[in-house]
């Protein structure tokens, strides 16, 4: 709640266009200022319409460097109390010029609790600011707050009727327990029951169906094609083999047909399985009666002109042994038949491809007349890099310059360091991983591919890849380097052996 000002009582400086009396009303955009420039300080003193608590102030400042506030009761008018003591601009602030026109709450935490529950009557507010002398210099507005405390004698908060501590009742608490216990134990009981009583009606109905179970007679279940096989009705099980010519058999089912009865006729030795295990003095025998019954198979399947199907069965499966070693323009006197002619591929055989040969090099010598500098690394990429391009017979050239042409290849981080614009045209610069690549790689690769002037990349490679002869296994040093992917070149400081004055 805002305290009204009733008036002003005294004030030291006023200007006839900025009075006093501005303060008066809250909500004014008047303020109030001092005389003339060249004052240092100014003060104000207010009547309030009725002796409050202060809780709350508010300042609106113009130009002032300090802004002082005390308070009085009406029983002691000379007795002024300290509210707030703040500065706004520093001394070099108001020298140079340099004003703020801020607006500072105060609320119960920046007061002193002691002058919370005092009532002023009287209340003087003082503005300093001896800096700048060519300025004039007040307040925008001030405000002053204080709490109201309404007390109806209700014992209602909002839609809550109060506790009335006069009345001794049981908590809450302890009626809640007595409440839950009785609820408990009355579930108790009743799960008691009802589990008791589940447990009978599962052991006599249990029982029952135990009983019946064994009193009612089984019955295997039948297997309808187990008896029909048992009854020799495989067909039926199976389904009939359909034949491409029922009147005239087949050759191969034939000479089958003739075989099994001539191996039935004699003394057969059957395994557990049924296979048949023929003597030793009886091979020769079935062996001998085997081709009779094809010689006489082959003369009557040529007979018979109509039966193509057969003919054919028969030249896939039995073949003379005579038309293979025979001439081939000469009858075979067993089959009557010309031999099969050779097949000729008509495939020529393609002339190999002219394979590029690559040149190939030891692995120390992959980078023979190589001379190269680094630039923008620093260690331990830097070592890495060198340690690397050594490997594989490369030179490094800690200073170079443009007058020997001794470096053929500066490896550089980025762009735009003091060693690519010296050596910019006059050498083949290239990224680090045209050394890593071709180290992981055992070759060494045309360096366009690794150029950093994209104008350089878009030309022709300008040299053959060379491939390492022979397998190299990298020591544990060389192999103790910093990935590509965590390697941030812009991150790092420039070459600590070479370029120290760039």
């Amino acid at each position: 709640m805002i305290i009204k000002l009733e008036k002003v009582i005294s004030c030291s400086s006023e200007h006839s266009l900025y009075p006093a009396s501005n303060l008066l009303e809250s909500h004014s955009n008047s303020t109030w200022r001092c005389a003339k420039p060249g004052e240092s300080l100014a003060t104000i003193i207010f009547q309030l319409s009725e002796p409050s608590c202060i809780t709350g102030v508010e300042i609106g400042n113009y130009r002032s460097c300090i802004v002082i506030v005390n308070a009085s009761i009406s029983s002691e008018p000379d007795n002024w109390i300290p509210i707030i003591n703040h500065q706004f601009l520093t001394h070099d602030e108001a020298a140079n010029g340099k004003f703020k026109d801020q607006v500072q709450i105060f609320t119960k935490k920046e007061l002193n609790p002691d002058n919370l529950k005092i009532k002023f009557d009287r209340v003087k507010v003082t503005c300093m600011q001896s800096a700048n002398p060519r300025e004039i210099f007040g307040l925008t507005f001030f405000i002053l707050r204080t709490e109201v405390i309404v007390d109806m004698g209700l014992d209602i908060f909002g839609r809550f009727k109060m506790k009335d501590t006069n009345e001794e009742k049981e908590s809450s608490v302890d009626r809640f327990k007595e409440k839950y216990l009785k609820l408990m134990e009355n579930n108790k009981q009743q799960a008691g029951n009802y589990k008791n009583e589940l447990k009978d009606k599962i052991k006599e109905n249990g029982f029952s169906d135990f009983q019946k179970r064994q009193e009612a007679e089984r019955e295997h279940k039948k297997k309808p094609l187990l008896e029909k096989l048992e009854a020799g009705k495989a067909d039926e099980v199976f389904g009939k083999t359909k034949e491409k010519n029922d009147k005239v058999p087949s050759t191969s089912t034939a000479i089958n047909e003739k075989i099994k009865d001539d191996i039935n006729s004699n003394s057969v030795v059957r395994t557990p399985f049924g296979d048949i295990v023929p003597a030793s003095t009886s091979k020769a025998k079935i062996e001998e009666k085997q081709k009779v019954i094809r010689k006489r198979s082959l003369s009557t399947d040529e007979s018979d002109d109509n039966d193509d199907n057969n003919e054919v069965i028969s030249n896939k499966k039995v073949k003379c042994s005579k038309c293979q070693t025979e001439s081939k323009d000469e009858l075979c006197k067993v089959c009557k038949r010309l031999p099969p002619p050779d097949i000729i591929s008509n495939k020529t055989k393609k002339p190999p491809l002219n394979k590029v040969t690559r040149p190939k090099r030891k692995f120390e010598e992959l980078f023979a007349g190589i001379s190269f500098s680094l630039s923008g690394y620093v260690n331990p990429k830097r070592d890495g890099i060198r340690r690397k391009a050594l490997k594989m017979g490369a030179k490094y050239i800690a200073d170079p310059n443009t007058t020997d042409k001794l470096c053929t290849h500066l490896v550089c981080a980025f762009k735009n360091t003091p060693k690519y614009q010296q050596f910019n045209g006059l050498t083949k610069i290239v990224s680090h991983k045209y050394i890593e690549d071709c180290f992981d790689k055992k070759k060494r690769i045309p360096w366009r591919r690794y150029a950093l002037d994209k104008n350089e990349m878009d030309k022709s490679d300008s040299e053959n890849e060379i491939v390492c002869s022979g397998r190299v296994i990298p020591s544990e040093d060389d192999l103790d380097v910093d990935s590509d992917d965590d390697f941030k070149p812009y991150d790092e400081e420039t070459d600590e052996d070479s370029d120290s004055n760039y």
